[in-house]
């Protein structure tokens, strides 16, 4: 059974077209706003991945005026009956130009009670700041992807002010989950226990990126993880109170690292992109030198990092330790 239709976007013609899916087997409420046109087809594309691959309703409230005032409504299963189990439902509406209380009528009206409700937020006009207000209590969780369409610093700067006045909300970044490969690497540098000793000895740190997300999460975790205390505007000092500065350049395509440099008192170790996205050259100089070398990156796809941060449940306590580092690193 696969079904779609569109109709018009009152409640009553969507209920009325979900009622032909048969009864749903969703596990999961996925609310997906989306008020960038830029951004839109990028993350229709990625939801729709998502709900092929896992039993979910997901609601797509799309604010870009892309659409023509109507809803599509999906379904996914097996068979013709209208009785068999949907499997997947998902509808999208045309919400430009409802207000607050009509779009939030949606989700009360169509997600499911007692599973779990998603809000991935893609939010980028300041306007959507009042949706965002009523949505976010009816989530269980927020996803977000602070480097999703911005270079620069200010989407991460408004997580980190969201965390800590929301401290019990339970985040997700996909631009911390972008970081995952590079923390292997990292972590392979020191992997001989005779260069242990110089991961306490770093005093610089140099990431080369697109955007500012992914480099201030590689320095806000190394910080978490070697003990380290930010003190002011990306500088930090190490356990024994001395300092260690954290050097940002931008560089290449958006959402993704493209070198970095761990400078300790003795040598420096470098890791490079090659031809190849998903391998870095990794070498060392100074005192501790070693022969560059290839270290293959884990290839993460955007699907593969959605469904990580929709079915790992509970807080993620080293990435609220990291974005509390953060909140003294950009001020």
């Amino acid at each position: 059974m696969n079904r779609e239709a569109t109709v018009g976007a009152s409640l009553d013609a969507i209920t009325s077209e979900l009622s032909h899916t048969g009864k749903s087997t969703s596990t999961l409420n996925l609310v997906v706003w989306i008020d960038d046109p830029d951004r839109r087809d990028w993350i229709v594309e990625r939801a729709g991945r998502l709900a092929s691959k896992h039993p979910s309703f997901t609601l797509i409230l799309d604010h870009t005026g892309k659409r023509k005032g109507d809803a599509t409504v999906s379904a996914q299963g097996r068979g013709d009956d209208a009785q068999t189990s949907a499997q997947g439902e998902r509808v999208d509406i045309d919400v430009a130009g409802l207000d607050t209380a009509a779009i939030e009528s949606y989700v009360n009206a169509l997600c499911a009670a007692g599973v779990p409700t998603v809000l991935w937020w893609s939010g980028a006009r300041v306007e959507s700041r009042p949706i965002f207000e009523v949505l976010l209590p009816h989530a269980g969780m927020l996803l977000v992807d602070s480097s999703g369409a911005l270079r620069d610093e200010s989407g991460i700067a408004r997580l980190v002010a969201f965390h800590r006045t929301h401290a019990d909300v339970v985040l997700r970044d996909l631009a911390w989950l972008r970081i995952g490969p590079w923390q292997d690497m990292i972590a392979g540098f020191f992997d001989d226990p005779a260069l242990r000793q110089e991961l306490f000895s770093i005093r610089r740190l140099y990431v080369a990126s697109g955007s500012a997300s992914e480099a201030l999460y590689l320095g806000g975790w190394l910080a978490t993880r070697l003990g380290w205390t930010a003190t002011a505007h990306e500088h930090l000092i190490d356990r024994s109170g001395k300092p260690v500065a954290l050097v940002r350049e931008r560089e290449g395509e958006i959402r993704r690292i493209q070198r970095i440099c761990l400078d300790s008192e003795t040598s420096w170790y470098h890791g490079e992109v090659t031809a190849n996205a998903h391998v870095v050259k990794v070498w060392s100089e100074g005192e501790k030198a070693r022969e560059p070398r290839l270290f293959p990156l884990r290839a993460i796809d955007n699907t593969s990092l959605l469904e990580r941060a929709i079915l790992e449940s509970g807080t993620d306590e080293l990435f609220e330790q990291t974005l509390r580092t953060l909140e003294t690193l950009l001020e």
